[in-house]
């Protein structure tokens, strides 16, 4: 049986991976660190009351804020109804993603309400049978012409994406769009506030400060001391308590620990891995334009008559920019971003599914017409 007897620079080499792997364990959690304190507490969430993006509404939060207005940001429809009450105003910035369920929950909270973008849902039911949204918005500045001491403090509307018609008698429209709706419809229901805005992009950083759209923006939102700021997201159901899946679960500090370990693992396989050289590029004979690539395989879709390929594409391509605008993951199935395209567009389901996922044209003419109802359909869905 013999003995090994280190050497002192043999027991130096033994721990140098030890040491290796500490130090970039520490350069991980410097990183995790600088990431975390970089990011700060902004979103890119549209209408975000955290997003100073143009699309965002960081500047009415900031305001509200000042005012001495409590502003609680909420993202489910179960803490909604947990957090808001009398007293407090519960502002609903896309209504448009909210089913009948979530609807009647948003309904018995008891709060001020103000709804934003109403435009794409067939009727408002069960929150409401006092208001219907209309399609027909303005382009151009609109004037209160009404009574309501909100609208005629804002004077001016600087525009609106839709309307609100009314149908109840105690309904006050203002900012008239059309003969019969108007941008802002307003009324007393159980008790308290209601306030629905045809066009909840009037919060954003981007037209706040157009004509008279903050000061009725600031009026809506600061009648109490506590606003909460729902932020509907796609897939949120009324009683869904564990938002979010299993990720809700997960304590924050877990999920820290989690992104250290992974960038320590891209550490260790980038500094242990098989160096292979630096990238060699090889001169090609000719340039080809991506557009004449494209033009080209077309083209031959065209001359060999593969109707199915170049629907398949189309239906790609369409079914991507849609899921892009409305917030829906590229790993969602297709009878999620079929339900998400309804809600949007206030088509059928039935209808949307066979256009993005239907049996392919067999003649020119039937993928001339899919081209057509594909870009339509498009047209229909905004980023809310």
């Amino acid at each position: 049986m013999s003995t090994e007897v280190l050497t002192p620079e043999a027991r130096v080499r033994s721990r140098r991976p030890v040491l290796f792997l500490v130090v970039a364990a520490l350069v991980a959690v410097a990183a995790v660190v600088a990431i975390v304190v970089g990011r700060g507490s902004t979103s890119a969430v549209p209408l975000a009351p955290d997003n100073p993006q143009p699309a965002g509404a960081q500047a009415a939060a900031t305001i509200l804020g000042e005012q001495g207005v409590r502003v609680r940001t909420v993202s489910t429809t179960a803490d909604a109804v947990r957090v808001a009450g009398p007293g407090t105003t519960l502002l609903v910035t896309a209504t448009g993603r909210l089913d009948d369920d979530q609807l009647a929950a948003v309904r018995d909270t008891g709060a001020d309400l103000v709804l934003g973008q109403p435009t794409f849902l067939p009727d408002l039911e069960p929150l409401t049978d006092r208001v219907e949204p209309s399609p027909v918005g303005s382009d151009v500045p609109v004037p209160a012409a009404c009574a309501d001491p909100d609208a005629t403090a804002a004077g001016t509307l600087s525009r609106s994406v839709g309307g609100v018609v009314a149908l109840g008698d105690d309904v006050e429209l203002c900012f008239p769009t059309a003969e019969g709706a108007g941008a802002l419809a307003t009324w007393e229901q159980d008790g308290r506030a209601v306030a629905v805005l045809a066009d909840a992009t009037l919060l954003s950083n981007e037209h706040l400060a157009d004509a008279g759209n903050a000061a009725l923006v600031l009026r809506l939102l600061g009648g109490n001391e506590e606003l909460v700021w729902y932020l509907p997201t796609v897939g949120d159901t009324v009683g869904d308590d564990d938002a979010g899946g299993t990720a809700a679960l997960v304590p924050p500090t877990v999920r820290v620990l989690g992104l250290q370990l992974l960038v320590l693992t891209v550490v260790v396989l980038l500094w242990g891995g098989r160096r292979l050289g630096r990238v060699v590029t090889e001169p090609m004979p000719v340039v080809v334009r991506s557009a004449e690539t494209t033009l080209g395989r077309g083209r031959l879709y065209r001359r060999a008559r593969d109707h199915a390929h170049a629907a398949a594409g189309l239906r790609a391509g369409c079914a991507t920019r849609v899921a892009t605008r409305l917030g829906v993951p590229p790993s969602a199935r297709p009878e999620v971003l079929v339900a998400a395209v309804a809600r949007a567009t206030g088509r059928e389901e039935a209808a949307v599914g066979a256009l993005l996922y239907g049996p392919p044209p067999t003649s020119d003419a039937g993928l001339t017409r899919l081209t057509h109802e594909l870009d339509t359909l498009e047209s229909e869905v905004h980023p809310s």
